[in-house]
């Protein structure tokens, strides 16, 4: 991907600062372009001062760190936090949106995890990368969580074009239907080891099928693996325990599931949300 168009949210936190800074070294090797959002979302501070002086002075600050930052790419918005950003990427034609965890919200902390990103994440139309760690952007390993759906193979797609250097490890979840009554009906433990295994063959059968149908570029570097799942998030990192990966990529529709969203919130590792 080519002359990328990054959008930052930022709350003049030291976090979002420092992620600003990653950001920018990301988007330099894609040849880009980086849009830096601030929402001035208190009603407290307008009466004040206005938005413009807000924005000179918040410009100011900025260009101590960033002499690049100019007026142009610079945007200082009066609004909501949980709306205006999407809208922002959406006005500014933004490829991606690079944020932290968290911020400044009052006495909130790190509940702003549970608050502002999730709303952002839910009102973007852009893909999201959600900063947890002091690192560089840079990913080795993926891991990449896919149900075998056309939606799935979109957002593989663009995963592969945003870090074409890494290596994308496809996880499909498959369950036991009935699990818990399977004992009640009398199966014996040979029958119940035998379902499982015909359910996983299956599953990976069919996920075979799918990395073959994704024709991707030779230099990809892609596998798959099958996992049983309770689809409890609390039990994630345990489920895919034996799987190397420094980043973790979750695919959504526009209504984005509780699912994502706790991993999101749980994850140790930086997460990229891709709305298909």
């Amino acid at each position: 991907m080519k002359d990328l168009k990054t959008l930052v949210a930022i709350d003049f936190s030291d976090d979002s600062i420092k992620v600003l800074e990653k950001a920018i070294d990301f988007t330099k090797d894609f040849n880009g372009k980086v849009d830096v959002v601030h929402i001035v979302e208190n009603s407290f501070f307008l009466p004040k001062k206005d938005l413009s002086y807000i924005k000179e002075h918040g410009l100011k600050k900025l260009n101590e760190q960033f002499s690049d930052i100019n007026e142009e790419n610079f945007h200082c918005i009066n609004g909501k936090i949980k709306n205006d950003i999407g809208k922002s990427a959406e006005l500014l034609n933004s490829d991606v949106v690079i944020m932290g965890k968290s911020g400044e919200t009052f006495l909130l902390g790190d509940m702003v995890m549970g608050s502002h990103t999730k709303d952002i994440v839910k009102s973007s139309p852009v893909p999201i990368i959600v900063v947890k760690n002091d690192h560089k952007l840079e990913y080795k390993d993926i891991l990449v969580l896919t149900d075998c759906s056309k939606n799935s193979a979109e957002a593989i797609k663009k995963i592969a074009t945003f870090f074409p250097n890494s290596n994308i490890k496809l996880v499909n979840f498959y369950l036991i239907p009935f699990e818990k009554r399977l004992n009640s009906y009398g199966f014996e433990q040979i029958d119940l080891i035998e379902y499982n295994l015909s359910l996983k063959e299956e599953s990976q059968n069919i996920l075979d099928r799918f990395v073959e149908s994704l024709q991707l570029p030779q230099n990809i570097n892609i596998s798959a693996k099958v996992r049983k799942s309770s689809l409890n998030p609390k039990l994630f990192e345990k489920e895919v325990a034996d799987v190397d990966y420094d980043f973790v990529a979750l695919h959504t529709t526009a209504n984005v599931s509780f699912y994502a969203l706790d991993i999101l919130e749980n994850a140790k590792t930086d997460v990229f949300i891709v709305k298909v």
